[in-house]
């Protein structure tokens, strides 16, 4: 009984694979969205996440917010979150479960994209996994697939990572951003589409659910501040 208490069943998992596609519908129809999956594969599992989550938009600096998101308690999501804390040992912990899953959300993405744990260790906290590649940044050698840089000198793509502090700050290198990111990385969001003046990115526990964020980002294609929005990082993923 606790297995099956600890795995979604069949229904739960048939609910989250059809949930995409009247989402599908609803976005396409208020023109929330663009209608194919990004190309990057790290960008593309974070974008199948938020279709089958209900598509869920949130825009700073604008209108055009979409509420749409099956909440994190109501199933499929809440199974589905469980799916995300196995991959570090943790499958009870679902959406019902009060534990914060956005760091898992982000981890859980990049490692069913095909990326390694070598090259992204897995961590239910941002932080945790930040410094693990500051760590690997710092420590020097060549063939990283992910960088950390200062906010304000990188421009992101798809699948590359934007992330959130608790305070604004000057400009950083990576060992300043090692000493900072246990005490003010707060969030990350999986970068899925760049274009004209916007980013858009899908993180997990936004609103209490999946969520697309669209920012604004300046004439060089670097994030522009966002009031209330401490900016902190961005990872870029290379391959």
């Amino acid at each position: 009984m606790e297995q099956q208490r600890r795995r979604p069943g069949l229904a739960a998992a048939l609910r989250w694979a059809l949930l995409g596609l009247t989402t599908a519908l609803s976005l396409s129809a208020c023109g929330s969205t663009r209608e194919s999956p990004p190309s990057d594969p790290v960008a593309a599992v974070a974008w199948h996440e938020w279709r089958r989550a209900g598509g869920e938009v949130l825009v700073y600096g604008g209108p055009g917010s979409h509420n749409g998101g099956v909440n994190e308690t109501r199933e499929p999501l809440a199974s589905r979150i469980g799916d995300y804390w196995a991959l570090v040992g943790r499958p009870e912990w679902n959406g019902r479960s009060d534990k914060p899953w956005s760091g898992i959300f982000v981890a859980w993405v990049v490692h069913e994209a095909g990326v390694p744990s070598r090259d992204f260790p897995p961590s239910g906290r941002h932080a945790g996994y930040l410094m693990s590649l500051l760590d690997a940044q710092l420590g020097g050698g060549g063939g990283r697939r992910f960088v950390v840089h200062d906010w304000r000198r990188y421009a992101p793509k798809p699948g590359d990572l934007v992330c959130t502090g608790t305070r604004w700050a000057g400009p950083r290198d990576a060992a300043a951003l090692r000493a900072a990111v246990d005490r003010e990385a707060a969030h990350c969001d999986v970068v899925v589409v760049v274009n004209g003046a916007q980013v858009r990115a899908i993180g997990g526990n936004v609103r209490d659910t999946i969520t697309m964020s669209i920012y604004p980002r300046n004439g060089s294609g670097t994030l522009a501040e966002v009031r209330g929005r401490p900016w902190f990082a961005v990872v870029e993923k290379r391959g």
